[in-house]
């Protein structure tokens, strides 16, 4: 360890950071402000991507219309399906080339490159003059959105301090219910050309402001560059050299523990072999599954329970209410009890509907009641969008070690969009063989074992440091935090040194 100097944490210090402090509370407030601000900025992208999911419903009337934007020919219905499927098909191979450039050129930088194929998407839908354009052009945006949905919550995640990392994290869910609701709303009355120049404007303002954002710490951290390490986190931290330096000593020992003991592993072999990794990787596709699982993608897909009862423009209102609220729960009430409540009520209602859709097919009258399936409708959509959708944002990109992170959580989204894939290929079949009922009391069951295997198997990383998750996931306690609820500093010396390979500023 020689030329490395030695980081001294004193005990009051440890205890306000790991239970914090009203002295602390004031300054957080301070040094959050930049992590506000970058969260902003990166989400610009969330925004866009929203922007691209909800263009197709406002733009379909006028691509089917007799006087078409895009040439003399209509666009057919099955077009149409071909502008929805080409944007999964990009989504998929963006997922693996976006998390490549994270890896290896940062998370910055990966997040830059995710507006270059939503300007050429939104460039092609303004100047393309025939419908295979137009398909080009969202194959574009798909690449655009699978790097989105990688990269945001990973940088959100990585500039974070413990304590805000929930309520930050969750801004992706809501910048993402916000483009669409703006899509909804500004769509319908803006010309086919008018809005889509509109639409373009955000992903050319993501990428002028987020080129003045920090790299992140950790991802320095993981390349050995300390001295910018520290850097950026101090611009994360407002300038403000407060605990910085524990932070930076939990950042370099967790670094150290995870790299370290893995260093002659291959990729492969450190998913299959560290336990924390392994079990990381399990619980984020378990819970991505139960996320297109739960009924909110082949409701709304398919029109089931008379979903044209509830407009689009409600159904975003729905979800981006409830992603605030799940924003202001998030480091209150905590991942664990968000999502298993969220599975378990989305469970009920879903069984409602299969139990109305069922006496219906057996001819009982039900018209006294026929307003069941929209009231269960909106309050499924309500949980979804409070739990299992921002929850699994947040999971997948604070459980797993940084040195794996791009990769595992590439993995998750890749699982999500083959599992939508899935759902939109065998959904019919199901319902045919079953009745409409079927599919529900089958998503239902599902969203039960989702909170079954919540309750039991996925630890509350609520105010948790990464290096305590993962010391958790291992199934022991770290070297440094101890895995507990509270800490009894009473009979610590006053202050304890740990060695860690962080240089000097000099």
């Amino acid at each position: 360890m020689d030329g490395f100097p030695v980081a001294t944490i004193s005990a009051d210090s440890r205890r306000n950071t790991e239970q914090g402090s009203p002295a602390r509370a004031g300054k957080d407030k301070r040094s959050g402000q930049p992590q506000y601000v970058a969260t902003f900025v990166v989400n610009l992208a969330t925004f866009s991507y929203g922007t691209c999911i909800g263009w197709l419903s406002p733009a379909t009337p006028t691509l089917q219309s007799r006087v078409t934007a895009v040439g003399r020919n209509d666009v057919t219905e099955d077009d149409t399906s071909w502008l929805r499927s080409l944007v999964f098909l990009g989504f998929l191979c963006g997922i693996p080339f976006f998390c490549y450039v994270s890896d290896k050129f940062g998370r910055k930088v990966a997040g830059l490159s995710t507006a270059i194929p939503a300007i050429i998407s939104w460039l092609i839908i303004i100047l393309g003059s025939s419908t295979k354009l137009v398909l080009v052009g969202r194959f574009f945006a798909g690449l655009s959105a699978g790097g989105v949905l990688l990269i945001v919550p990973i940088y959100v995640a990585e500039i974070s301090e413990d304590s805000l990392r929930g309520a930050l994290g969750t801004q992706v869910a809501i910048f993402a219910d916000a483009g669409i609701l703006f899509s909804y709303v500004v769509g319908p009355y803006s010309s086919y050309h008018d809005f889509a120049i509109i639409c373009l404007a955000v992903p050319v303002t993501f990428l002028a402001t987020f080129l003045w954002m920090p790299e992140t710490p950790v991802y320095f951290m993981v390349k050995g560059e300390f001295k910018k390490a520290r850097r950026s986190l101090r611009w994360f931290r407002g300038g403000k050299s407060h605990d910085m330096t524990d932070e930076l000593t939990r950042m370099s020992v967790s670094l150290k523990e995870t790299q370290g003991r893995n260093s002659s592993r291959s990729l492969i072999m450190n998913l299959l072999l560290d336990r924390a990794v392994r079990r990381a990787l399990i619980i984020g596709i378990a819970v991505s599954t139960t996320q297109i699982l739960s009924g909110l993608y082949v409701i709304l897909s398919y029109n089931a329970a008379d979903v044209s009862a509830i407009s689009p423009l409600i159904v975003s209102l729905i979800l981006l209410t409830a992603a605030i609220l799940a924003c202001l729960l998030m480091d209150r009430a905590g991942r664990k009890l968000l999502l298993v409540s969220s599975e378990i009520v989305m469970g009920i209602f879903l069984t409602f509907m299969g139990v109305y859709f069922y006496l219906e097919g057996q001819g009982v009258d039900l018209s006294n009641v026929s307003f069941i399936p929209v009231v269960c409708l909106g309050l499924h959509l309500f949980s979804f969008g409070a739990g299992v959708g921002p929850v699994n944002v947040v999971l997948l990109s604070e459980i797993f070690p940084p040195h794996v992170r791009s990769v595992c959580a590439s993995i998750c989204i890749f699982v999500m969009a083959l599992l939508a894939c899935a759902v939109s290929a065998f959904y019919s079949d199901l319902n045919n063989a079953t009745g409409i009922h079927g599919p529900f009391w089958f998503i239902a069951a599902w969203c039960f074992l989702g909170a079954v295997f919540a309750k039991h198997c996925i630890p509350e990383t609520k105010n948790i440091n990464v290096h305590s998750i993962y010391a958790e996931l291992r199934g022991r306690e770290c070297s440094l935090i101890r895995v507990k609820k509270s800490y009894d500093m009473r009979h610590t010396s006053n202050e304890y040194k740990l060695q860690i390979a962080l240089p000097s500023e000099n």
